[in-house]
């Protein structure tokens, strides 16, 4: 779906214009239709992605990907690597472990402590000098994040021990796999997985406008491919000016609650927000607040090896070590940055010749210039995106030293990959309600020169879009997003 003119009164009852159907119209006997919307708007890169791709899913339908707990909220499993680094911490049976010694010669058994209970028994667990442990009692709670293990060294070697220097609180440990009587699918099953599960909530959009009946003079036609009968057919579609600004501000907040939205529902289901009837206000989170923490860093200057290391990091936790597309949406000031970037790679293979992109001579002038987009580090892909969000002046944003918005230079880079065939990024809708308007009509209706019946004696008309969203992150470790920090 794109725009592909602007016209006036002058031909709107012309045999041009005279067979088009109106957009608006055709979103109540088609509501699939709207979806296609985003599709003018490409700007807001995480709809575009989702939605615009047919990514949206119904809240009550069956699916293996999430379930439907009810109209408002939805939970699925976490998808990729999820096996983290279990700290140790201070142990209190016994004392605490002192640095300096060794323990565990002769098979002898021994009492450490971690963070958390993630450790099941008969679990290898590595330590940060290469040394194994083998779990043998199941987690054993001290205090608040102090549980303790009593554990084996596992070796052939009676003479081996383990230094405590790698046993006291700070360092950090890792599953290394399962070491049972005999084979045991569910052993390595519940070591590869964390059976983690996370709980999300629809948000809900609206953007409501009126206008006098003067204002809807200014038309545009709107092209769409459809496939009908095995062959791609173009249809075009009219609508007013009026429709168009609104449709541009709904998906504007829409996109803006898919990056930044924030839950106001607890872990326990309760919501702390509420309307002067006490009535809950229940919100989603977004793409950045379903992030892992870890996954969010700070740059001060953008560098070709600051975004190799973050293609390399993100395949670390994605399906594939290489051949994986990942989006970076950005805003200008970050797509400047990048362009700048990649035209110093670029630079020292240029050349004149007619099959280059960046110079080129035309009636004995040289041209020069590229758009940069997309870059490969071993084998993985980065296709970049302007987000019209990071730039809108009502987005706000702290300034840098040259008054232009911090928020234009932050990066996100999104996993586009799938897992099990299911696209990492998700948006979930309720059944009929992604996308649907209402209208309230003013003397002369909504073209502003229809004669009949009217809601309201005012000269002028309202409508509104309300729609319903959620997101799921599949994965939310192998994302990252990068936030620019003044010194």
């Amino acid at each position: 779906m794109r725009i592909v003119s602007r016209i006036d009164n002058n031909v709107l009852n012309s045999a041009r214009t005279a067979t088009m159907r109106d957009l608006e119209k055709l979103f109540t006997v088609a509501p699939n239709m709207a979806a296609k919307t985003i599709r003018l708007f490409p700007q807001n890169s995480l709809s575009f992605f989702t939605e615009g791709l047919g990514e949206i899913y119904n809240i009550s339908a069956k699916s293996d990907n999430f379930i439907g707990l009810n109209d408002k909220s939805y939970k699925w499993k976490l998808r990729g690597h999820q096996i983290p680094k279990v700290k140790f911490a201070t142990r209190v049976t016994g004392g605490a472990i002192a640095a300096g010694s060794t323990v565990g010669a002769n098979g002898a058994t021994f009492v450490v402590a971690f963070e958390s209970s993630y450790y099941n028994p008969r679990e290898i667990v590595k330590l940060e000098d290469g040394s194994l442990l083998y779990i043998l009692s199941e987690a054993m709670f001290q205090t608040q994040g102090v549980f303790e293990y009593v554990v084996r060294l596992n070796t052939n070697d009676a003479t081996q021990t383990v230094a405590t220097d790698y046993l006291v609180s700070g360092k950090t440990s890792g599953s290394a796999g399962v070491a049972y009587p005999e084979l045991s699918d569910k052993g390595y099953i519940n070591t590869g997985m964390a059976a983690e599960e996370h709980i999300g909530y629809l948000t809900k959009v609206r953007y409501d406008w009126s206008w006098s009946a003067d204002a809807a003079a200014t038309k545009y036609i709107i092209e769409d491919t459809v496939n009908m009968k095995g062959q791609t057919v173009r249809q075009n579609y009219i609508t007013d000016q009026l429709w168009m600004n609104a449709l541009e501000h709904y998906h504007f907040k829409k996109e803006r609650a898919l990056i930044y939205g924030k839950s106001t529902v607890d872990a326990r289901g309760k919501c702390f927000l509420q309307d002067e009837k006490g009535q809950d206000i229940i919100e989603g989170d977004g793409f950045v607040n379903q992030l892992h923490p870890s996954c969010k860093q700070n740059y001060t200057n953008m560098t070709i090896s600051l975004i190799e290391d973050v293609l390399a990091d993100m395949a670390l936790k994605m399906p594939k070590r290489t051949g994986n597309t990942i989006l970076l949406s950005t805003g200008m000031q970050g797509y400047k940055e990048f362009g700048r970037l990649m035209r110093a790679e670029h630079k020292g293979f240029w050349s004149s010749d007619s099959g280059s992109a960046y110079v080129q001579t035309r009636n004995g002038k040289v041209q020069l210039g590229a758009e940069y987009n997309s870059f490969t580090f071993q084998g993985n892909r980065i296709v970049v995106s302007v987000n019209n969000v990071f730039d809108h002046p009502a987005n706000v944003s702290e300034l840098d030293p040259e008054g232009r918005f911090v928020e234009s230079s932050k990066m996100m880079f999104i996993d586009a990959s799938t897992y099990d065939g299911v696209q990492n990024v998700q948006l979930i809708a309720k059944d009929g309600r992604s996308f649907i308007t209402g209208e309230l009509d003013g003397i002369g209706g909504q073209d502003g020169k229809t004669s009949g019946k009217v809601a309201t004696l005012l000269d002028g008309s309202a409508k509104a879009i309300v729609g319903t969203l959620g997101l799921i992150v599949h994965n939310p470790y192998s994302s990252m997003i990068l936030e620019k920090k003044f010194i």
